[in-house]
């Protein structure tokens, strides 16, 4: 039997949707940009080219949304950190590695950075979600590398969030602060090209500072 196509466009509801990563990609660049007030579940939709009523119906609310992609987002983070880290080698050696890790990362990634910066700035349920779900578990793991090494008189015994702030806003602010390095150093700090070894010298510079 032969049928005829219908005429006009096809519903958006009949179009392909797009892949869970791409959205929820979409999802964190937005609210890295935008804020989580700045951004709306309509606007994420049209940004995608889908049904309006998509995201609901696969994540739910705006909140779950931003979950969503916050546990996609920086879930590449600590996994790269943790694949990095090998626990048979000495303290500082674990802690270039996951340096170099967490720059090179960050790079490629710069919206993690700025989701950071939109979200650290005052107390919310979403930071607590950030920090008790992700980024402390993480942290208290890479802070029990650094005391090894304040023990073993490796390192220096400075304060260990003296030391998280230097690698995080030192090493990836660059790269989130995109605008800002092209107006002040031009293109060439981003240049895809130079990253590793940005990312060495970056790394070099730290344990230098570092190292008892």
């Amino acid at each position: 039997m032969v049928t005829t196509r219908p005429r006009g466009r096809p519903a958006k509801d009949a179009e392909p949707a797009p892949d869970e990563e791409d959205v929820l990609r979409a999802a964190l660049h937005s609210f890295a940009v935008h804020g989580f007030n700045g951004v709306s579940v309509r606007t994420l939709n049209k940004e995608l080219g889908v049904s309006h009523n998509l995201l609901y119906q696969r994540y739910g609310t705006k909140d779950d949304i931003w979950r969503a992609a916050v546990s996609w987002g920086f879930g590449r983070i600590v996994a790269r950190l943790e694949a990095a880290d090998d626990p048979q080698s000495p303290p500082l050696e674990r802690l270039r590695s996951i340096i170099r890790a967490f720059v090179l990362v960050s790079a490629e990634h710069p919206d993690l950075m700025r989701l950071i910066n939109v979200e650290g700035g005052q107390h919310s349920d979403r930071l607590e979600y950030l920090t008790d779900r992700i980024l402390g578990p993480e942290t208290e793991r890479i802070r029990r590398i650094w005391s090894a090494a304040v023990e073993r008189g490796e390192a220096k015994d400075v304060p260990f969030e003296t030391v998280f702030f230097l690698i995080t806003s030192g090493g990836a602010e660059m790269f989130a602060s995109r605008a800002l390095t092209e107006r002040l150093f031009g293109e060439a700090p981003l240049d895809p090209e130079r990253r590793l070894g940005y990312v060495e010298r970056f790394a070099d510079l730290i344990m230098d500072a570092i190292r008892a």
